[in-house]
């Protein structure tokens, strides 16, 4: 080779070396700053990091991570941070990290640490591994969580704080109850039966304001309850089976003593699709009803009062009930609609003085109505009335037999509805249609003689007459005289009435076989219907008596001398209460002073006894552990029914479990322990 092509080769190589030492430099450069800004983004920051080779020491730590920790820079990179783990801590931290560290995985956890300044701190500590040409090494972060934790624990304090000072609440609400209801018991009990006894009018309208009073104070005492209960979120539905048609029925009937005499008239439709049995809480959607159509007459002084029960949506399972409450009274401004559900509001400041209320029913109602998957809202207007609805979800029962018809005689009969209110000839013509018969309506009374005679003279006669006792033109006693008169061969009649009050003599002399209260009963009607139209009619129109008056309610007399009940009662007021409530009804009472002597008296003579009444707050041995022993004992056919002051949550699922078949509150209702002895006796017995 030439020298000149070895200059130039030489001259080659030395361009490459330098361009080669640029690019050295450059790089060089580069990973510089790039360490430059990593040094300066990681001290920072307020994370504190480390870098670890692949044996685990540790090879960088930023200041952060020397200030969580307390140390040195030197310090930092001779130890591991999990030797300041507190050493309650440290075995199983410590276990953690090394199978993670071991199996290249990514590690987390929360962790307490002394630093060095000896103040044990809170650090949540996180590090994945990193892979490259050289092996796998760890890299991680450190945080200072200590304030996170303090808060977390003033939380968790709080929330123990709160949920103690809910149970001393629930504890002191079921205390209160109790104390409350228990003489509540004695003073509704006693007004109830004084009530019965001989009393001037005077003495009477003393005795009833006593009986009102203590309803009122009772109701309030349930409304704070149920607040309460759904305040600390501890009301729970039941699902068990129910009719709601009887249940809308039963609320009328409570319901209707409030009207009084003022002209109202109590309206009741239950659609043809609402099914005979329904799933669901009875109890609760009884007090939405109740609440709702118990509002009604206080602000109504005259026109009507309508509740309309339907089905509004159904699914494969469920069935949405609607239902309505109508009336024609004062109304409510369209800016108070939605206020009236909230707690403690009214829709005037005065309306609690002048027509009474806590304010919480309606709240009660809207929070009841959530947990049934429904709700409720109002449509109203000032001086025509306001519509309240309830919707609520329900389960569909199980098909049963049972059906609201009558048996196959009464299909074809012709029946005349008489009565001036339009609502009340709907709902009659519904039930006896749906019964098969054929219905005609008649507005009014003054006519109905007249209409009866031709409809006997072409053949068609009518077979059965309902007659309003209380109509403008004429009143149901003189429409019935006019069709003995008028036809040598009667229709079955009945009288309606929506009056507390009703002359039974009066009703037989005017011509009348049966009676019914309105809101007329679907059922209770139609077994009426079917009983008439099954006797021979009387061909005696100057008969001044006829057979002997039906109405809605027949009594067991002969069967109740034969019922023998055991009370174990420790209150001296409600023993006596009880034994005259039930020895006036006609049964047999043995008393027994707690639930040692109950259990002995029992025991001696377990055939004596039809059912046992049980308190459950007694000395010596209570109600629940009365019960337990019994079962033990093997008298397991014996029903046992709690009677207590208590109301709160648990009280009946913890009666039951004692082994108790029922379970009713206190003050003790009449009709409630009427109810328990027919379910557990009287209906036992015919089986």
């Amino acid at each position: 080779m030439s020298q000149k092509a070895t200059i130039i080769e030489l001259v080659k190589r030395v361009q490459a070396l330098e361009s080669e030492q640029a690019k050295t430099r450059s790089t060089q450069k580069a990973l510089r700053e790039s360490e430059e800004r990593f040094r300066l983004i990681s001290e920072t920051i307020h994370f504190g990091v480390f870098d670890l080779d692949g044996q685990g020491s540790c090879a960088y730590t930023n200041t952060r991570y020397q200030q969580i920790f307390g140390l040195s820079l030197v310090q930092s990179l001779t130890t591991h941070w999990y030797d300041h783990v507190v050493p309650a801590d440290k075995a199983a931290i410590l276990a953690q990290w090394r199978n993670t560290f071991q199996q290249l995985k990514t590690f987390s956890a929360d962790c307490r640490i002394i630093a060095g300044d000896q103040r044990p701190r809170w650090v949540h500590v996180h590090a994945s591994p990193v892979f490259s040409d050289k092996g796998a090494r760890y890299t991680g972060t450190v945080e200072d969580i200590t304030e996170r934790k303090q808060a977390e624990q003033e939380l968790q304090l709080a929330k123990e704080t709160a949920e103690r000072a809910s149970l001393a609440k629930s504890q002191f609400l079921a205390n209160i109850s109790h104390e409350i209801r228990t003489p509540m018991n004695g003073i509704i009990g006693f007004t109830e039966l004084l009530l019965e006894t001989a009393q001037d009018p005077v003495q009477a309208d003393y005795t009833q304001t006593i009986k009102r009073s203590s309803e009122a104070l009772l109701s309030l005492i349930n409304d704070i309850l149920d607040f309460s209960k759904i305040e600390a979120g501890e009301l729970e539905m039941e699902a068990i089976d129910f009719d709601p048609e009887l249940l809308v029925y039963d609320v009328c009937e409570l319901v209707r003593p409030k009207i009084g005499d003022r002209p109202v008239e109590l309206v009741c439709h239950i659609a043809d699709n609402v099914p005979a049995r329904v799933k669901g809480d009875p109890l609760r959607f009884r007090q939405v009803i109740t609440n709702l159509l118990g509002n009604a007459p206080k602000f109504t002084r005259e026109g009507e009062i309508a509740i309309s029960l339907n089905v509004a949506e159904e699914s494969a399972d469920r069935i949405k009930l609607h239902t309505t409450i109508r009336d024609t009274g004062i109304g409510i401004p369209a800016d108070k609609l939605e206020a009236i559900f909230e707690p403690f509001q009214q829709a005037d400041g005065s309306t609690s003085r002048k027509y009474g209320g806590t304010g919480l029913g309606l709240s009660i109602c809207k929070q009841i109505a959530t947990l049934m998957d429904g709700r409720t809202w109002v449509e109203s207007e000032p001086g025509k009335g306001s519509t309240f609805h309830f919707e609520a979800w329900m389960q569909k029962s199980a098909p049963t037999p049972e059906a609201r018809v009558l048996p196959a005689s009464v299909a074809g009969k012709r029946a005349l509805v008489v009565d001036d209110h339009a609502g009340t000839r709907q709902a009659l013509h519904q039930m006896l249609v749906g019964a098969g018969m054929r219905v005609e309506e008649q507005d009014g009374g003054r006519d109905v003689a007249a209409l009866l005679r031709k409809a006997a003279a072409d053949g068609r006669p009518v077979d059965l007459c309902l007659i309003d006792l209380q109509m403008p033109d004429m009143d149901g006693y003189r429409v019935a005289e006019q069709i003995r008169a008028a036809l040598p061969t009667t229709p079955c009649l009945i009288a309606l009435s929506s009056a507390l009050e009703r002359d039974a003599n009066k009703c037989a002399a005017a011509g009348f076989q049966g009676f019914q209260a309105k809101p007329v009963r679907r059922e209770k009607l139609l077994q009426m219907v079917g009983h008439l139209l099954g006797q021979a009619p009387v061909n005696d129109p100057g008969a001044t008596t006829r057979t002997r008056m039906h109405t809605q309610y027949s009594v067991r007399e002969a069967m109740k001398q034969s019922v023998r009940i055991l009370l174990a009662e420790d209150n001296p007021v409600n023993q006596k209460l009880a034994v005259m409530m039930l020895g006036k009804a006609g049964y047999q009472v043995d008393v027994a002073d707690d639930g040692k002597s109950a259990v002995d008296r029992f025991s001696k003579a377990p055939n004596q006894y039809d059912l046992i009444f049980m308190d459950v707050q007694m000395p010596e041995m209570d109600g629940m552990e009365a019960a337990r022993v019994l079962r033990a004992r093997g008298f397991s056919q014996v029903p046992i029914v709690a009677m207590t002051a208590h109301a709160m949550r648990g009280d009946k699922e913890a009666c039951l479990a004692a082994g108790m078949n029922d379970y009713i509150t206190k003050p003790i209702k009449r009709e409630r322990v009427f109810e328990m002895i027919t379910k557990y006796v009287m209906d036992r017995s015919r089986q």
